[in-house]
């Protein structure tokens, strides 16, 4: 893939008033933020860079290993993921209930390297993580991350991911 570039951006805007306590002489107390926080990733293999993008919406069994430094996730011209570092990611749980993320036989050491070490995100919940600078490592001894729905049958996630080959 060539010329790959990434910009993985959080925003948040929140305000909010007091309404109740208006009067004649101050008006409503306000409070309110907007901000964006993320990180922009150029093309190239080094800092600050990825060659690959990948996304998807993947039904995902009660259990299930996806491995990322594999070749069963395929980018948009259908070459095998295999990433070799991970710069972003995000996941959203679309449905099916509690879904479990992290460790797996060969876990990508994202919450640690234990099975005990996860992340839960709620129904329609959604995570999100970089790794600037060089990233995270990713190999064929560290690139799984397992998937655990609370209900049974295949339930969609979303996942959208950044690296190097």
């Amino acid at each position: 893939m060539d010329n790959v570039s990434a910009n993985f951006n959080l925003s948040i805007a929140l305000k909010g008033d007091n309404s109740d306590i208006v009067t004649a002489d101050f008006g409503a107390a306000l409070d309110g933020l907007t901000t964006t926080r993320g990180v922009t990733f150029a093309d190239g293999t080094g800092s600050d860079q990825v060659n690959v993008i990948y996304h998807d919406i993947l039904p995902v069994s009660t259990l299930e290993e996806i491995d990322f430094n594999g070749t069963t996730l395929k980018d948009a011209f259908g070459v095998g993921l295999e990433l070799t570092k991970l710069k972003a990611l995000f996941i959203k749980n679309l449905i099916g209930g509690l879904l479990t993320v992290g460790g797996a036989s060969e876990p990508l050491d994202i919450f640690g390297t234990s099975a005990s070490h996860v992340l839960e995100i709620v129904d329609n919940g959604q995570w999100f993580q970089t790794w600037p600078g060089d990233g995270l490592a990713c190999a064929a001894s560290n690139g799984m991350l397992e998937f655990v729905h609370a209900v049974g049958g295949a339930q969609n996630i979303e996942i959208a991911a950044v690296g190097v080959r």
